[in-house]
């Protein structure tokens, strides 16, 4: 593997970056910060939209992470799920092995998680991932389940995240409820061309490699114009260069080898 012959710890461009291993400028901060506001309010609903690979799922960790550690997170992924198992799916996250029988008895039990971890100060957040991909119904049903008045006071914060057409769902009646909860909207853009550098060196650096000594001067424009700043495509070009330069045992990515 290249990272012998780079002489690093591990991949620095690794498909999933949390903690330290995050990037995180100065409009990164100020969205984390701006994200972590938008979910301290128990049924708070917080719309994250951006191009597909942008980090949108990267930057919401951060901010769950900074809201408090102990917040229970349930992950819905790029899938449609019917009524019954969208419930089915929250208690699982809840850590409910054995689900009860019956929709009454499942939401019951869902209710109590949701209580129980409402009182204790820590929460639960469900994380939508593509959510225009999964439908209105299963949004809707979503809301049904978290919302304050679905039975007692208690409720769960939902992060629906997407591409910008994710708005238009959210503009359908059936929706309605799920948009007036509502409180924060934020567009998470691409890496500027100063931006990537700092990526690329921030990775780097981070796995204790010397970013000077690995990458030739000009390279980190060139990833910045094939990439247009996804940071999922500069991970694609960078682990294929350090791959193709070890494997030739050159000593540094030229820009002749990135372009």
């Amino acid at each position: 593997m290249y990272e012998k012959h780079f002489g690093l710890n591990s991949r620095p461009f690794a498909a999933r970056a949390e903690d330290t291993d995050v990037f995180v400028g100065p409009r990164q901060t100020e969205t984390i910060s701006r994200l972590g506001k938008g979910l301290q309010a128990d049924d708070a609903v917080v719309t994250i939209t951006g191009p597909v690979g942008v980090g949108k799922t990267t930057i919401v960790n951060r901010a769950l992470a900074s809201v408090s550690p102990d917040r229970t997170v349930i992950r819905i992924g790029r899938m449609p799920l019917g009524r019954d198992e969208v419930l089915l799916l929250l208690l699982a996250g809840c850590g409910s092995s054995q689900p009860p029988k019956g929709t009454i008895q499942q939401f019951a039990a869902f209710r109590r998680h949701l209580h129980e971890k409402t009182t204790a100060g820590s929460g639960i957040t469900i994380v939508v991932e593509d959510a225009h991909r999964i439908g209105s119904d299963t949004l809707a049903e979503i809301e049904t389940l978290t919302a304050a008045d679905a039975g007692d006071d208690a409720s769960a914060s939902i992060v629906i995240m997407g591409q910008s057409p994710l708005y238009d769902l959210l503009g359908t009646p059936d929706l309605a409820r799920l948009k007036q909860r509502n409180r924060l909207r934020q567009n998470i853009e691409a890496l500027t061309t100063a931006e990537v550098l700092g990526y690329l060196k921030h990775s780097i650096h981070n796995v204790g490699g010397d970013f000077d000594a690995i990458f030739d001067d000009g390279v980190a424009d060139i990833v910045f114009h094939c990439s247009e700043g996804i940071p999922r495509i500069i991970n694609t070009l960078c682990e294929t260069a350090l791959a193709a330069a070890a494997e030739n045992n050159t000593a540094s990515i030229s820009t002749a080898l990135m372009q």
